[in-house]
C-alpha cells in the first residue's frame, strides 16, 4: 500500500460525494429520454469514478473516504429531492 495523503483522501471524499449526486441526474435524464444530457452525465461519472479508483488502487485506505463521500452524496441528494417535491 502507498502512503496515505490527507489531501488526496479529501479529494476522494469530495469526488464520490459529487459522483453520487451526478448518478441521480443521470438516472433522471435517462428515464426522461434526454439522451445527450444523460450521455454527458455518464461520461462525467466515468471520469470521476476512474479518478477515485486510481486513488484507492494505490492505497486501500482511500476506500473509507470514498464510502463516506458516497454516503453523504446520497443523503444530500435525497434531502434536496424531498424538499423539492414538498415545494411543488
Amino acid at each position: 500500500m502507498g502512503n496515505f495523503n490527507f489531501f488526496e483522501a479529501v479529494l476522494v471524499f469530495l469526488a464520490t460525494t459529487v459522483s453520487d449526486i451526478i448518478w441521480v441526474f443521470y438516472i433522471r435524464r435517462t428515464s426522461s429520454g434526454k439522451a445527450l444530457s444523460a450521455a454527458f452525465s455518464s461520461s462525467i461519472l466515468i471520469l470521476v469514478g476512474g479518478l477515485v479508483i486510481v486513488a484507492y488502487v494505490g492505497n486501500q485506505w482511500y476506500l473509507i473516504p470514498a464510502a463516506m463521500g458516497a454516503f453523504l452524496g446520497t443523503i444530500l441528494t435525497i434531502k434536496f429531492d424531498s424538499r423539492d417535491k414538498i415545494n411543488k
